[in-house]
Parts: structure tokens; C-alpha cells; sequence
């Protein structure tokens, strides 16, 4: 059922910003700890794990 499952080097690419920017607003968020900085905190951190997830588990193709 998954077997066609892959990471092209583009979608690997968006999953990597993805974590990267996601990853900046989640650290900086809880540095400041300002009103509502839980949920905004959840919100940075799915597309995070979802995209670590992709990266870790999924495997790449090439060309």
C-alpha cells in the first residue's frame, strides 16, 4: 500500500524549510511566553513533526 511512497528532492526540500522556519517560531515563541503562546506553540509544532517525521521515515528518490 506504501510501497510507492517516496521524497522527491523537492518535496525533501519543502519538508526541510518547513522544519527549519516552523522550528525558529516554535523556539522563539517559547522564549517569549506571551498570551496564547501554548496554542501558538501546538501550531508550530505538528507541521515539525510531521515534516521530521517525512524526513526520518519516508525515503528519497533521485532522478
Amino acid at each position: 500500500m506504501f510501497e510507492n511512497l517516496v521524497l522527491t528532492p523537492v518535496t525533501g526540500t519543502l519538508f526541510l524549510l518547513i522544519l527549519v522556519f516552523c522550528g525558529r517560531g516554535f523556539r522563539q515563541n517559547w522564549k517569549a511566553q506571551d498570551e496564547g503562546w501554548v496554542l501558538r506553540g501546538w501550531l508550530y509544532a505538528i507541521p515539525v513533526l510531521i515534516s521530521f517525521s517525512a524526513l526520518a521515515f519516508l525515503p528519497l528518490e533521485y532522478g
